[in-house]
């Protein structure tokens, strides 16, 4: 079974209790027509396993654990896949077999001479985003390049083979089954451990993977030729932990580091380690142990939270952990090292907004240090954001309520009790009343709970019991859903609305590529009194930076607040067209003004989460007119 059926597969799977062809379509990046023939396949050599109906596809999800476990080794078929076997052939060339042979690799692959030089021009684009180059002299291959790179690219291709499944120590395992891993993990935490050093899960297994990674490299005469760090950068006790190390591994795994090997295991570790003795740092003596460069750094990334209301910065605990984080930040940085996180896609794709400001946050960084900050490491400054969120997102999407329950005793303090311990996350009660004649002198509320049963003529209104049951209790929980609900529909329409206008909705325009989509909708912004002509050159600056896609959709925008109004300009095409390294159907412009930022917090964050779901992405596809997308989008919450 090819690839693309078992993509297709995994994305049924993965998605609701039915798919459409239209919503796989746009998952796949195919046409419909393509999925029903991916459809037939599938179902002649795995009879059954797709069921189809008039509400769309459906799988036998216990087969497609099996059909999907099953499928390991089928050769590349796509360019794609192709380039990156190319790919892992160059890296894992060297010692006396550096040299690929150009036909070698077109029988392994059983494609043609001329599909494999087509391939190359992939291989080549690859490379270059780290710094290696690929000589083709004679149709031999050679890959030239610094060490050290070589193994940033073959760690980079590893991490995202793994992101397909969860990075785990297991399955580093399974790539290097000649290392004993757990032996490593041992090595590396007990010496942390002896010199009062601490290291996350996620880090560790970032490190773990560099580390196996250089253990092979050395044993396969691959070693550093030149020097990979400063080593000034660290004090004699670092040093001392880092050779501890470099000893055990070299003992258990019978290695040999040389001095340059030794300084880029010595970057690797001591920029994953943060002192463990965290209570005794404090916001009076930080500076003292972080430095004065960086807490200045860090005042002024302090001073860029502060545009974003929901972001509470004021926090001594995270002032300390957020200052220790952007300290060893700037060595990895320094040392072009990155440490890894298996949750940045998770984040970008649940928290988009967090996301957002992060890469605001980050670009301050670069601004400071010269370096770019790469994704993994801007998915950890978020996890440091997250934890410091006002209560505003919370807020706004608390429901309200009048408590009616005539005093008895202690049973009206109890019953609040109870209510606010079970749903204080999500209920405020505005006021606590002992008669149903008080409920109108009460300024609005989203609903009233009653313990006594009042006139039929309020139609928004629960009652439970004075002492509160199972079924109160379910009762309660879907009664504050549905209200939160219809009130999240209700302030999306009207701030969309607000910011978006029938003028700014295009469909099918002729656009081949990201910079023609954003002149053309920049333009038109421009000419509605939304921006002025600065505008689009700061959006391509946002875009430069980091990719701005989600998927199939793209939301461009300004990371700049100073235009003339926040607005929303739409373009939906029914055939993809590139962006970047993407392809994307739906772009969405954004335009940001100071005063109005709040509305752009609100719609962003709703939309890109709402517009991943290929089901919703579909529904908003068929849209036509500018009233249809909003009415849609509104209904797909």
């Amino acid at each position: 079974m090819q690839r693309k059926h078992l993509k297709l597969l995994k994305l049924i799977s993965d998605g609701g209790e039915r798919m459409t062809a239209g919503a796989l379509a746009i998952g796949m990046g195919v046409s419909d027509r393509s999925i029903k023939n991916y459809i037939s396949e599938i179902n002649y050599f795995e009879p059954g396993l797709i069921q189809s109906s008039r509400c769309g596809y459906a799988v036998d999800k216990a087969r497609v654990i099996i059909v999907l476990a099953a499928d390991s080794g089928n050769l590349p078929n796509s360019a794609e896949e192709r380039a990156k076997f190319i790919l892992t052939c160059l890296l894992n060339a060297r010692g006396t077999e550096k040299v690929l042979e150009l036909d070698a690799v077109g029988a392994a692959l059983c494609v043609s001479y001329e599909t494999i030089k087509k391939d190359l021009l992939l291989v080549r684009k690859r490379l270059k985003e780290f710094d290696l180059y690929l000589n083709v002299a004679n149709d031999r291959l050679v890959l030239e390049g610094q060490e050290k790179d070589k193994r940033n690219m073959f760690s980079t291709m590893l991490y995202t083979e793994f992101s397909e499944n969860i990075l785990s120590l297991s399955e580093i395992g399974k790539v290097f089954p000649d290392y004993d891993v757990e032996l490593l993990v041992s090595i590396l935490v007990e010496a942390c451990k002896s010199f009062h050093y601490f290291i996350n899960e996620y880090a560790l297994l970032s490190l773990v993977l560099d580390v196996v990674i250089s253990i092979d490299r050395i044993k396969n005469n691959a070693s550093f030729t030149q020097s990979p760090g400063d080593m000034r950068k660290y004090g004699e006790r670092e040093i001392t932990l880092a050779k501890r190390v470099i000893g055990d591994i070299e003992r258990h795994f019978a290695v040999v580091y040389n001095p340059l090997e030794m300084e880029g295991l010595t970057v690797v570790l001591l920029s994953s380690l943060i002192k463990i003795d965290m209570d005794e740092i404090n916001v009076d003596n930080i500076e003292s142990i972080a430095g004065k460069e960086c807490m200045q750094l860090v005042r002024s990334l302090c001073q860029e939270m502060r545009r974003y209301d929901f972001i509470d910065e004021n926090n001594d605990e995270f002032l300390v952990r957020f200052s220790i984080h952007i300290k060893n930040l700037l060595i990895r940085l320094r040392h072009g090292y990155v440490t890894r996180n298996p949750l940045t896609e998770h984040i970008k794709t649940t928290c988009p907004l967090i996301f957002e400001c992060t890469v605001a946050i980050s670009e301050k960084i670069k601004q400071a240090s010269g370096f770019l900050v790469d994704e993994h490491e801007i998915a950890y400054i978020a996890l440091h954001i997250g934890s410091i969120l006002g209560t505003q997102i919370g807020a706004q999407n608390k429901v309200s309520c009048v408590l009616l329950v005539p005093q008895y005793h202690n049973h009206a303090t109890r019953l609040i009790s109870q209510i606010t311990t079970l749903f204080g996350a999500s209920l405020i009660i505005k006021a606590i009343v002992t008669s149903y004649a008080e409920v109108d002198s009460i300024n609005a509320s989203d609903f009233l709970i009653s313990t006594i049963q009042i006139p039929q003529t309020m139609t928004d209104w629960l009652y439970i019991n004075p002492f509160l049951t199972d079924r109160d209790i379910s009762a309660l929980q879907y009664k504050l859903e549905r209200i939160s609900q219809k009130k999240k529909k209700a302030r999306l329409r009207e701030n969309l609305l607000k910011i978006s206008d029938e003028k700014l909705f295009f469909r099918n325009q002729p656009l081949a590529n990201q910079d023609q989509a954003i002149h053309f909708m920049s333009e038109a912004m421009r000419a509605q009194g939304y921006v002025n002509a600065d505008f689009v050159q700061q959006v391509f600056q946002r875009e430069h930076s980091y990719s701005t896609t989600f998927g199939n959709i793209a939301v461009p925008h300004s990371m700049k607040m100073d235009a003339m109004k926040t607005g929303l300009c739409v373009v939906i095409n029914e055939k993809a067209f590139s962006w970047g390294g993407n392809k994307v159907n739906v772009v969405l412009l954004f335009s940001i003004n100071q005063a109005e930022r709040a509305l752009f917090y609100d719609i962003y964050d709703n939309l890109i989460v709402l517009l991943l779901e290929p089901p919703n992405l579909a529904e908003v596809m068929g849209c036509r007119t500018y009233q249809q997308f909003v009415t849609t989008v509104i209904e797909c919450l």
